[in-house]
């Protein structure tokens, strides 16, 4: 993929479980949107439809997941549900979704959200040191400092180089022949999705920690929720 950023408007990529989508997925799609600014037009949501590295015992149908998604979403004019991996069968791979995502948009830039956490384990995922190939990765830090970013994409690319800022906030390390790897300075808010799933499962509020309008979509579906959430208290 060309590293150019030149012409056209980028679009960023946000995968995730979304079991349930908290205000924390949410604040940090709209802080990314806004530091990237004119780089991107929009953010797209990707919730998965079968993750291949964490358990689906209590995972919520991915209909339901993809609903709550849309409706939390909805204020944001650009900010959107991409329901692509829904529409495919077997484990959902970040690689065969941005490939996917690359075939439909050629010449395109873009951008995949992800926490440093994740970035640091890209070894483990199909094709994960690949992906810049297919985009440039846009890296949330998790208490982690751009000093631990850049030892760890050292140790992921051995060929990768210190590029100065793309944006106010964002610093780039270059990838020869690839993408880049960005490092975003955004603050976290450390919010679980088990602890969200915990908590209703004891009765106990989750108000503040879900959109309104999730938090009334979950209780208008209560039975099939608690079903699905007490088979196996995982993160996700």
């Amino acid at each position: 993929m060309a590293t150019c950023l030149e012409h056209r408007q980028g679009l960023l990529l946000y995968g995730g479980s979304f079991n349930p989508p908290h205000v924390g997925h949410l604040r940090l799609a709209v802080e990314a949107r806004e530091m990237l600014g004119s780089l991107i037009s929009s953010v797209e949501m990707l919730p998965c439809a079968n993750p291949p590295h964490k358990s689906a015992d209590n995972l919520l149908p991915f209909e339901i997941r993809a609903a709550m998604l849309e409706a939390a979403v909805a204020p944001f004019a650009d900010v959107h549900c991409n329901r692509l991996e829904g529409q495919r069968p077997g484990a959902s791979y970040t690689w065969d979704t941005l490939y996917a995502i690359r075939e439909a948009e050629p010449g395109r830039p873009l951008f995949f959200l992800l926490g440093s956490q994740d970035y640091a384990l890209l070894p483990t995922w199909r094709n994960g040191l690949s992906l810049p190939q297919l985009c440039h990765l846009l890296v949330a830090p998790r208490d982690a400092t751009f000093a631990d970013f850049l030892t760890i994409s050292r140790h992921l690319w051995h060929n990768a180089s210190e590029k100065g800022k793309l944006c106010p906030g964002v610093r780039c390390v270059r990838l020869p022949g690839m993408g880049m790897t960005l490092f975003a300075d955004i603050p976290w808010m450390d919010i679980s999705a088990s602890r969200i799933r915990s908590l209703w499962l004891t009765g106990r509020s989750i108000r503040y920690l879900v959109p309104d309008v999730v938090l009334q979509m979950l209780t208008e579906q209560r039975q099939t929720v608690t079903d699905h959430w007490k088979e196996k208290n995982s993160s996700c």
